[in-house]
């Protein structure tokens, strides 16, 4: 039986480095009896990374996935952000996006916020002290928390991924920190959804238990 394939149309090069190393991760595991690949696949094509998170040119990206991959599930994962600060309009033109735009996965707010959700708890709690005195209510720009985040994760960088960094202790991490995700929505947006809820409940269907 094939497995299910998701085609993600990525904000940034973080994004897909991530999945193809979860990709990889998943590529590794034991296969159910008379299974002849994975159970579930993400994969984010480097012609689907927009290199921004701007609402128009996520739009067009996905109608461009959409249109040579007609009948695939097709997700796009963004930073919130630019939504939070409708940063050129984005949360106005989300709220009244046309007919076949599905609801943004997004990190809330950054790729970072995403990553740390990973961590153990020491590590995530110094990022949700941080995050909780000045960025969740009110996200920073990356020159601002990045260097708070360096500190925490002194080996992590901008667009790759360590090799080991995404096993089933990361993802038990990510299924427990991810409610701890920030919730300020100034804009009141309706129908959007954490990247981390998707990935997680793909997992628990594909690998039953696992993350328990």
């Amino acid at each position: 039986m094939p497995g299910i394939r998701h085609l993600i149309v990525c904000e940034g090069e973080s994004e897909r480095a991530y999945l193809q190393q979860l990709q990889a991760f998943l590529e590794k595991q034991p296969l159910k009896p008379g299974a002849f690949e994975s159970p579930v696949k993400f994969i984010g094509p480097q012609s689907a990374v927009t290199k921004s998170g701007v609402f128009s040119n996520l739009k067009n990206q996905y109608s461009s996935v959409r249109r040579d991959n007609k009948k695939a599930s097709i997700q796009i994962w963004a930073d919130f952000d630019l939504y939070h600060r409708n940063h050129k309009k984005c949360a106005e033109n989300y709220a009244k996006r046309p007919p076949g735009i599905p609801n943004f996965c997004f990190s809330f707010h950054n790729f970072e916020d995403f990553y740390a959700l990973h961590l153990e708890s020491t590590e995530f709690n110094q990022w949700l002290a941080f995050g909780n005195a000045e960025h969740f209510a009110s996200p920073l720009h990356a020159e601002q928390y990045i260097p708070e985040f360096l500190r925490i994760c002194p080996d992590y960088k901008k667009a790759e991924i360590p090799v080991e960094f995404i096993t089933w202790d990361s993802l038990r991490n990510l299924k427990r920190n991810k409610s701890q995700q920030p919730t300020s929505n100034p804009w009141k947006l309706q129908d959007i959804y954490g990247f981390a809820d998707f990935l997680i409940s793909q997992l628990e269907i594909a690998y039953p238990g696992q993350l328990d």
